[in-house]
């Protein structure tokens, strides 16, 4: 078809300006530049139209892979963001779990330090308890023991109770 084309292009105007006579009676030149013209057009599309049309299309297709990338790189760029506010959510999440169990643990720790101090004075309380009875005891012993030693050593024997038992009386007070 671009052969047809391009051989009636090259010989149209060589039969339809054959003669001169229109020419040298005065007439213009304009139809036959404008041939000319319409020729050279022809002959430049023919050879310069598939240059021109596969620079346009790798320029096209670079242009569309270009944006294909920056697209790609937008999307991971949204991907990472979003893994990113997930996991802060998610560490947020875990330290407010954290915070919570350390609260909770603290007044177990707290409670059970409480239960063993007042376990502990209640101890205290019973051993001091025990130890003004065993003190006690001994304190009433001596005592006894003084009374029966100063009877028995003197002349308390003779006494009668009521000097006997103002005797132990002083003594215990």
């Amino acid at each position: 078809m671009h052969r047809i084309l391009l051989t009636v292009a090259l010989f149209l105007p060589a039969v339809l300006f054959a003669s001169e006579a229109e020419v040298t009676s005065g007439g213009t030149d304009f139809v036959p530049r404008v041939v000319n013209f319409i020729i050279f057009i022809a002959i430049l599309y023919y050879f310069a139209a598939e240059p021109v049309k596969s620079f346009f299309k790798g320029r096209t297709a670079e242009i569309a892979s270009r944006l294909e990338e920056i697209q790609n790189r937008l999307k991971a760029t949204k991907k990472a963001k979003e893994d990113a506010l997930a996991e802060y959510e998610e560490a947020q999440s875990k330290a407010e779990d954290i915070i919570e169990a350390a609260k909770k643990e603290s007044q177990l720790l707290a409670k059970k330090l409480d239960e063993q101090l007042q376990s502990e004075l209640e101890n205290l309380e019973k051993l001091m308890e025990e130890k003004m009875e065993i003190e006690k005891r001994q304190l009433v012993r001596r005592t006894v023991s003084e009374v029966l030693f100063e009877l028995f050593k003197g002349d308390a024997i003779g006494m009668d109770e009521k000097k006997f038992v103002n005797l132990i009386i002083k003594k215990v007070a």
